[in-house]
């Protein structure tokens, strides 16, 4: 079954999450080979190897965890971010503890464990929690009403 856009992208940004609630607060490089399974391939084309269209879509991921405020980094196009950390309002999705889980682990410390153990739907389930917390944290400071 072919893995959606939207699962691609929740499947990178709770790596991304997990790696940076690890290592925080000192920032961190990315590379893409670690977020993705095939980063570089063959064009016949160019007759070199290039980044796939998975490294574009972690650059594009970053970019966007960067625009959105959950991390600050410097990306390089299709290769890495460098520098790479939770702002505030990452950390503070991610220490939040999940109203629906009887346990006492952050969404952080949940997404860490579960990246490790490769539970996907679980891992993209805390992902879609982080990113409605964040939305709805900065919902009042934009105008909108939850």
């Amino acid at each position: 079954m072919a893995v959606t856009n939207i699962e691609m992208f929740d499947d990178i940004t709770g790596k991304v999450f997990a790696t940076l609630y690890q290592s925080f607060p000192i920032p961190k490089y990315l590379g893409v080979a670690e977020f993705v399974e095939t980063p570089m391939g063959y064009s016949e084309r160019l007759g070199m190897d290039v980044p796939t269209r998975e490294a574009e879509f972690f650059t594009a991921t970053a970019q966007w965890l960067i625009n959105a405020g959950y991390i600050t980094g410097e990306p390089y196009p299709s290769m890495y971010v460098s520098n790479a950390l939770l702002t505030a309002k990452g950390l503070e999705v991610l220490k939040a503890i999940p109203d629906s889980l009887s346990t006492k682990a952050s969404i952080g410390e949940l997404l860490a464990n579960t990246a490790q153990e490769e539970g996907k739907e679980i891992f993209r389930g805390l992902v879609g929690q982080a990113l409605g917390l964040g939305a709805r944290l900065i919902s009042p400071m934009v105008g909108l009403s939850s």
